[in-house]
């Protein structure tokens, strides 16, 4: 079995630095993996373990020092990484990622059973490049999952929450699965096993090698950009009560509703 995983680099939430153009400043922040995107690489072991002769292969686009997340997924059990690097990359939209994703699934990866990738990410929240990869492959995709109960090269069986209602939702294989909780078998690398991951060194693929055009990608390729960003502020006013608190409690709350 084919089990394919994608991977995003996103920023230490209290290292955020910015470009001239208003886009995220990877090069220059400290970085870790999507946590959703580690729950999808959680899902691919489990399946690879529990299915003999299966294979992992990781797939991120990012610069080049995203090569640490990926050897981090070999670590916790990938085969197979896949860096697509290229400074004609940065600043695409979701939907420019996911048809730089897509191709490089169709081409370095090619026959695969499941696509299991995060939700979200915690950089970005859209939501959108899973299904955007989805389209690009001409492939089912489930999202909102919470458990995959099953996936082997003609089915998958997963738990979908939507609207507070759990759904038992089934395809067929090939499909794309986005997760957004944790697998039941989480666990930490080994000594060993980061051992093994300095011995298969990611795969690195440019905007030359998929054939992609410099109006294809970026930010001259995207549709879409970020016009404006910010830290949210916090605007929430505690107040200490020491005397009454029971009675000056439902004061204040029948005065809030007032």
């Amino acid at each position: 079995m084919e089990i394919v995983v994608c991977v995003k680099q996103v920023p230490d939430v209290d290292d955020i630095k910015w470009t001239k153009e208003n886009n995220l400043d990877r090069e220059q922040m400290l970085s870790c993996i999507n946590p959703h995107d580690e729950y999808a690489l959680n899902y691919a072991v489990k399946i690879r373990r529990k299915i003999k002769g299966s294979n992992v292969t990781v797939i991120s686009m990012g610069p080049n020092k995203a090569s640490e997340i990926l050897s981090y997924a070999i670590a916790k059990g990938a085969d197979r990484a896949i860096l697509l690097s290229d400074k004609r990359f940065s600043g695409s939209d979701t939907l420019i990622t996911a048809k730089i994703l897509s191709k490089a699934i169709k081409k370095y990866i090619g026959n695969f059973d499941v696509i299991i990738t995060g939700q979200a990410a915690s950089d970005g929240d859209t939501e959108q490049t899973p299904i955007g990869i989805a389209t690009e492959l001409d492939i089912a995709d489930i999202t909102n999952v919470i458990e995959i109960t099953n996936a082997d090269n003609k089915l998958a069986i997963v738990k979908q929450k939507l609207n507070n209602e759990i759904n038992l939702v089934e395809a067929e294989t090939p499909c794309l699965i986005a997760v957004k909780e944790e697998c039941d078998e989480t666990f930490t690398p080994k000594i060993e096993d980061y051992v093994r991951s300095q011995m298969i060194k990611p795969e690195i693929y440019n905007a030359d090698d998929l054939e992609f055009n410099k109006e294809e990608t970026g930010i001259l390729g995207s549709p879409t950009m970020v016009f404006k960003a910010f830290r949210p502020e916090n605007k929430k006013i505690a107040e200490l009560i020491e005397e009454n608190k029971a009675k000056t409690l439902i004061n204040k709350i029948i005065e809030a509703k007032q």
